[in-house]
């Protein structure tokens, strides 16, 4: 046995190259990018380069800092909560609940997309590739983790830093400071991460 030998050759090598920016965004960096071509390329465990991670955290956070702290949605919307940097389940998810790109199909997020798992960064990325791609189909809440003291004590810091550098963690947080708080469903159904304090009285 060779040291560049695979120990298990039926499953695939992550790809050696980030994403092609020609095919992260087809029609040009300023439009919407390819996030089936990043959700296939994730799944391999494959990365983006560090400039088109920052363009892409960037351009959301400009659509998130324009959208109020209450959203007001209707159905149908398939509500998910916690995804903890389980990417494949995200996967599963958006298999489950619908493909973003066909008609009627919306999803609310309610927060926590980072920290624990081990592809934080992957379902960051993919979840804002989906915001640009349909920003008023794919609703993002703030969850207890998308803040910079729960992600340096848990791994999304080390993540970001082991995978990129910290330009993309610092990114990242700036995107996480413009995310909306909760959501009203139907005028009737309150959507939130966690529930409300029993300290909010008034």
């Amino acid at each position: 046995m060779q040291l560049n030998d695979r120990q298990v050759p039926e499953v695939e090598a992550p790809p050696q190259h980030p994403l092609s920016p020609a095919i992260l965004w087809p029609e040009g960096s300023d439009k919407k990018p390819d996030w089936k071509a990043l959700r296939a390329h994730c799944l391999k465990e494959g990365r983006l380069s560090i400039s088109d991670c920052l363009l892409l955290i960037n351009r959301v956070t400009s659509i998130l800092s324009a959208e109020p702290n209450l959203l007001t949605l209707q159905d149908p919307i398939t509500v998910v909560g916690d995804i903890h940097g389980q990417y494949f389940d995200l996967i599963r998810l958006l298999e489950i609940g619908g493909d973003p790109d066909n008609d009627g199909v919306q999803y609310l997020f309610l927060g926590d997309y980072v920290d624990r798992g081990s592809f934080s960064i992957e379902v960051l990325l993919v979840l804002y590739a989906l915001k640009l791609c349909h920003p008023r189909k794919i609703w993002l809440l703030r969850g207890n983790h998308e803040c910079r003291q729960m992600t340096s004590f848990f791994n999304f810091r080390d993540e970001c830093e082991y995978k990129y550098n910290l330009s993309v963690y610092e990114a990242s947080m700036q995107s996480f400071d413009c995310l909306p708080l909760t959501a009203v469903l139907n005028d009737k159904f309150l959507a939130l991460h966690g529930g409300i304090s029993p300290q909010l009285i008034d």
